[in-house]
């Protein structure tokens, strides 16, 4: 996990004194609490993308929660907070900080917060007695802290505190979700900046990769789509999306996969990805396994105790995805968390004792932003072309999508659930939403952790099966 180098009560403290809404008694003295300068060191700025990395995919943050809030995996157990986000009717998420699983959005936002703090210090460093051997590099990096924990706060929470080297922004007032994301879209493009200007190789920061400068910023193109994209809430926010933008990115984005090698859980590990293959814990939702047959049920059939297995024109449901007879889930639970498959793709990375490579950012995810900017901007041929020298044909054996809008729509929500489904953290939860197809009540975010509004003194708020806006900041619609 993140260091973290500041606690919750610090993070406030520093971050938000200067705000009036957000005065409070607590008086923190952190005397081991390093300075900007001392903490502005390149050795820091080496783990920025490890920190977020970890702090993104930790199995104790968003990530299980996200899958089964959005139907692409289903759980009964009541770790990580996935029976309780996934139970039907849906409820609204409990944010009391004594809450059982109040680290689930605890741990991810006080992270995500140490890791701006680091980025922060770094700029500092660089614009003042910092020593760098490369100062393009450690900008680019410095820059992407920035950039990746203020997007990825504005991807999970409806608003976002923001900071920069200058200190405190917005007078200490949260920004909402859409702000911060332009807010990290900035942080990014510098952090663009410095790697196309620059000469230089990341060759320790993302373990078992060594990218030149152009590489890395192909990298940052394609995550600052990835941030763009799935800011959006609803499919009137995602249609508003600036897509010539994306379409700039994607265009300058990866044409490589970006894999993370895992070192056996010591400092390296992605453990999103590993529990999503354990034998006995989350299993591939059945409105996934729909996608795929569409004679197949989409919810698990009134007193019915087994399935038989699917059958697909799409290759990959049987290269990825595991027949099960029998579901381990309690009934008792609902048997609506039933399903008859497990996901498979990434078996060896269990197998292997997590030392293996787990992709992190793979070409397909890139050149699926490349192709609904295609398709929002009207060019069709493009769109297809896209989809069609890609996965859905390579690794799917599927037939060429067709220049349709309609067909082409359909094809990229396809490709993000079956290609990219242990993908990103959140990806198909992300989709789901800017679709208006999460199961109505399902929050379409999270509210600031309890925790954090107790420390600055404000009242307790949540959302969720009629908390908040509705269409905003909870579903009121859903795929069912």
């Amino acid at each position: 996990m993140t260091n973290l180098r500041i606690t919750l009560l610090a993070v406030f403290t520093v971050m938000f004194y200067s705000c009036s809404d957000f005065e409070t008694d607590l008086e923190v003295e952190n005397l081991e609490q390093p300075s900007s300068a001392q903490i502005g060191i390149q050795s820091t700025a080496d783990v920025l993308f490890q920190n977020w990395y970890q702090t993104a995919n930790h199995v104790n943050g968003p990530a299980i929660a996200f899958a089964t809030m959005a139907d692409a995996f289903s759980m009964s157990w009541g770790n990580f907070a996935a029976r309780d986000v996934s139970s039907e009717p849906r409820t609204a998420w409990n944010n009391s900080a004594t809450y059982g699983n109040a680290a689930v959005t605890e741990t991810y936002f006080n992270s995500m917060h140490a890791i701006l703090a680091d980025a922060n210090a770094i700029m500092i460093g660089i614009e003042g007695e910092g020593v760098f051997d490369n100062e393009d590099k450690y900008e680019s990096l410095a820059r992407f802290g920035q950039g990746a924990s203020l997007g990825y706060l504005a991807l999970v929470f409806d608003r976002v505190f923001a900071s920069d080297e200058t200190g405190t922004l917005n007078e200490g007032e949260p920004l909402g979700y859409e702000e911060a994301t332009l807010l990290a879209l900035e942080k990014l493009d510098l952090a663009i900046a410095a790697a196309d200007r620059g000469t230089f190789d990341m060759d320790m920061q993302v373990n078992g990769m060594n990218l030149n400068n152009e590489e890395w910023s192909q990298f940052l193109n394609s995550f600052a789509a990835r941030i763009y994209v799935n800011s959006a809430r609803n499919v009137e926010e995602r249609q508003n999306l600036d897509w010539q933008r994306v379409l700039d990115y994607a265009q300058n984005g990866q044409n490589y996969d970006l894999l993370v090698l895992s070192d056996g859980g010591q400092t390296w590990y992605n453990y999103w990805a590993y529990v999503v293959t354990w034998f006995g814990w989350p299993m591939v939702d059945l409105r996934v396994i729909n996608l795929m047959d569409e004679d197949y049920p989409d919810y698990w059939p009134e007193g019915v105790t087994t399935l038989p297995p699917a059958e697909s024109e799409d290759a990959r449901l049987e290269m990825d995805f595991e027949y099960v007879s029998a579901p381990w889930f309690r009934p008792e639970r609902g048997t609506y968390h039933f399903s008859t498959y497990r996901y498979s793709r990434y078996d060896e990375y269990d197998s292997s004792g997590l030392t293996t490579a787990i992709p992190e950012l793979l070409e397909a995810e890139n050149n699926l932003y490349l192709a609904e900017a295609y398709l929002y901007l009207g060019m069709l041929q493009e769109a297809a072309d896209v989809i069609n020298s890609g996965t859905r044909v390579v690794r799917g054996d599927l037939p060429p999508v067709a220049v349709d809008a309609d067909a082409i729509a359909d094809a990229i929500f396809y490709e993000r659930h079956i290609e990219l489904l242990s993908g990103p953290m959140g990806l198909r939860y992300f989709e789901m939403r800017a679709h208006n197809l999460l199961q109505e009540g399902t929050p379409k975010h999270f509210p600031i952790p309890g925790a954090a509004l107790n420390a600055a003194g404000i009242p307790i708020y949540t959302f969720g099966a009629g908390q908040g806006e509705a269409g905003v900041d909870y579903s009121d619609g859903g795929w069912r």
